[in-house]
């Protein structure tokens, strides 16, 4: 499995950001355009409406901390991106079609996404929000197998069950963590598999059109070429940005056709193969890597896409037999 190809280019650091004001008209512009909101439908806000907020974006992810003016209604219009709120204090409601929703501080729900449109009454509203971009949504819809192709549509803004709130919140926690380190936030890799984890567990959790639906089941197809079609993609652009469905494509098959097929001829799933080559890649780099040049086993792993040292460390002495830090000195 070992070889010697293209290492990924290093991202753009982080961009870190705050903004706070007590002006209302300056508050009532930076509103409009944080959430692609008309005005509220009575009156303009206070006089000393604060409003703060504290940003982090790479990749197109995004972490926003953001506090509203005390009372404020707002009509929010779709966008493409997919934003998730976490209600950090007080409290809010939402009209979506003929449905209420309400939500109180710790609940997670949809802030913005395709063809979304609705009107939200903030009180006292202090809230994080998660950003995930287009185009991850749309590879991770692409991704769903063997459906006929149709526009997502969510059906509420809330998660389906108190068991799907709590995945949502595990897979943000994680995203947290990748964006509030530089070095991972910087990773291509990192954020690219980020951004599908934050969009795969969004259509799990919030009820939509597409899903929950049976998975087809059986090969579909897939033959040894399949998966040789998969390899050789994959050895060739470990070092960029790819997932399920560019390997399906390029193999021509259905993605759960091919996990299918890795499964029998390799006892493990097509992202499984593309981690396994990228810890050798890891590998290679460490080994070839100067110390005093300052490179750290962090900087590799982050730089093939693994976004927990410790997880890193663990995969790497189980497959090589010793820790990434005594190949770094050697």
């Amino acid at each position: 499995m070992p070889d010697h190809a293209s290492a990924p280019a290093d991202g753009v650091a982080p961009q870190r950001s705050q903004f706070a004001t007590t002006d209302p008209d300056e508050a009532q512009e930076f509103i409009d355009q944080m959430y692609s909101a008309r005005p509220p439908k009575v009156g303009n806000l206070a006089l000393s409406a604060p409003v703060s907020i504290s940003q982090v974006s790479a990749g197109g992810l995004s972490y926003v901390d953001f506090t509203m003016p005390p009372d404020l209604t707002l009509h929010l219009d779709g966008t493409d991106d997919l934003s998730v709120t976490t209600l950090l204090s007080g409290g809010t409601h939402a009209e979506l079609g003929k449905d209420t929703e309400r939500y109180t501080p710790g609940d997670a729900f949809l802030g913005s996404f395709p063809r979304g449109d609705y009107t939200v009454r903030c009180l006292d509203f202090r809230a994080g929000i998660l950003t995930v971009p287009a185009a991850a949504l749309a590879r991770s819809v692409a991704a769903l197998p063997d459906r006929e192709p149709a526009p997502l549509r969510f059906d509420s803004l809330a998660p389906s069950s108190p068991r799907a709130a709590a995945q949502w919140k595990r897979a943000a926690a994680f995203a947290r963590q990748v964006l509030d380190d530089d070095q991972t936030a910087a990773s291509p890799l990192v954020l690219g598999s980020t951004a599908r984890l934050l969009a795969a567990t969004a259509l799990a959790v919030f009820p939509n059109n597409l899903l929950p639906e049976h998975g087809v089941t059986g090969d579909h197809g897939a033959t040894p070429d399949t998966v040789r079609l998969a390899e050789e993609f994959i050895h060739a652009h470990a070092h960029t940005d790819i997932d399920l469905t560019d390997l399906a494509a390029t193999s021509h098959v259905t993605p759960r056709a091919l996990q299918y097929a890795f499964a029998r001829h390799h006892d493990m799933s097509p992202m499984q193969y593309l981690r396994r080559v990228r810890l050798f890649r890891a590998h290679q780099d460490l080994l070839d890597a100067d110390p005093s040049s300052g490179t750290t086993v962090t900087t590799v792993a982050a730089r093939w896409g693994f976004a927990h040292p410790g997880r890193f460390a663990t995969a790497y002495r189980r497959t090589f037999g010793e820790p990434p830090s005594s190949t770094l000195r050697s």
